[in-house]
């Protein structure tokens, strides 16, 4: 199950409780080795050739529920030896650095060896909202 983050959260409560605006951005998708929580923890890899994708997410569902519009598929890990394992994906409104917004643990963690790609095909991100 999937989370928003310390820092969504309290943008949420700026913008419908306090009349702030909150500035939309592109949303990217990051990997991770570890659970990043709520607070900004958890290691997002770092394998050679690693970036985050841009994604765009459909309206919620009658269940509650965006998923991405597009494919996403992620840069081969360029390692020449290391495999890395990702277990969780994370939403973050910058390619590099940036806020974290939404976290989840992936359905199965995924053994990424040298020359790998992960590809995650239309609709296959999945987070609810309740």
């Amino acid at each position: 199950m999937g989370a928003f983050t310390n820092y969504m959260e309290a943008e949420i409560v700026k913008a419908f409780l306090r009349k702030a605006t909150y500035t939309g951005s592109d949303v990217y998708v990051g990997l991770f080795e570890s659970d990043p929580g709520e607070a900004a923890g958890g290691t997002e890899t770092s394998y050679t050739g690693y970036a985050r994708q841009v994604a765009t997410w459909t309206e919620l569902d009658g269940n509650g529920q965006t998923k991405n519009v597009g494919a996403l598929t992620f840069p081969a890990n360029g390692n020449a030896v290391n495999a890395v394992t990702i277990t969780h994906i994370c939403l973050f409104d910058a390619e590099t650095g940036g806020n974290r917004l939404f976290y989840a643990p992936m359905s199965a963690s995924k053994t990424l060896s040298p020359g790998d790609v992960l590809s995650f095909a239309v609709n296959a991100i999945v987070f609810g909202l309740d």
